[in-house]
């Protein structure tokens, strides 16, 4: 009587252990790669302390190393190419644009122009997304004051001799490299830390006492980076599946640093684009 009692028991086993079994969890949504390609102003900012030296993007010499960056930039297929242009002047963009699709604009030599304008129109795509962002405080003659006022003349010398080292080496790289080289180097984690370092290792140690003349500058650049990355998050739609940024390569630090740890991109390097 026993052995046939239990032998409800054994027939239930099995479907019970079979119930219990966990579902596979579920696929993690594809997540948008993101080309962020940090460049200098080929036409110099009128705004930056420090400047480089002018490029002529539209020379003989450059043309056909512009096209073959627009070629790789194209191959990397982005749903949107995303420029240094104020948000709120998407409207003027997108006019200026369609000027050039419709042969009445003449590219000028800026990295907008001649990396943004040309690699839209070879995807066919129908305008730029603006996502700049220029409406912060952003003023370095009141670190320059705090400096004097504290007698750390001598850090702003640092800052000097650091900065235009840096702008240095740019105009000699540019001189000697092809525009996919001297993109790739701009690009590289080492010269991406070496742009951060202006602020961090120099910029950031002015004032004293409870006076943080220089952490209010850096906060600013912070601040104004925040926005453009929040900017881009506004316009990117996650049914985009690559989107490329082309930006001052100064902005790149931060902004790669918050596209690494958002969930829903994946950076890609600009070495593994431009060869």
């Amino acid at each position: 009587m026993r052995l046939l009692a239990l032998l409800p028991l054994l027939t239930w086993l099995p479907f019970a252990a079979f119930s219990q079994t966990k579902p596979a969890p579920p696929t993690p949504p594809a997540r948008t790669k993101i080309l962020l390609l940090g460049v200098m102003h080929f036409t110099p900012s009128t705004t930056d302390v420090y400047k480089n030296q002018a490029v002529d993007l539209t020379s003989a010499k450059r043309q056909p190393q512009v096209q073959a960056v627009v070629e790789q930039l194209a191959a990397f297929h982005p749903n949107q190419v995303c420029v240094e242009w104020p948000a709120a002047k998407q409207a003027k963009l997108d006019s200026v644009y369609q000027a050039y699709l419709g042969g009445r604009y003449q590219l000028k030599s800026d990295e907008i122009d001649q990396f943004g304008f040309r690699t839209a129109q070879r995807l066919k795509l129908p305008h730029l997304t603006a996502v700049n962002y220029r409406d912060g405080e952003f003023d370095m003659d009141k670190v320059t004051a705090a400096a004097k006022q504290y007698h750390q003349e001598d850090i702003m010398t640092s800052v000097d001799t650091y900065s235009k080292s840096i702008m240095a080496d740019f105009d000699a790289r540019m001189q000697q490299s092809t525009l996919p080289e001297f993109l790739r180097y701009l690009n590289a984690p080492r010269q991406l830390d070496a742009n951060a370092g202006f602020y961090s290792g120099y910029i950031a140690r002015i004032g004293e006492g409870t006076d943080y003349a220089g952490i209010r500058l850096l906060r600013d650049w912070y601040d104004t980076n925040l926005h453009i990355y929040a900017n881009l998050l506004r316009r990117i739609p996650p049914t985009d599946k690559a989107v490329l940024v082309v930006f001052g390569q100064g902005h790149i630090p931060i902004l790669k640093a918050l596209f690494a740890s958002n969930p829903n991109f994946e950076v890609v390097e600009v070495s593994q684009v431009l060869k």
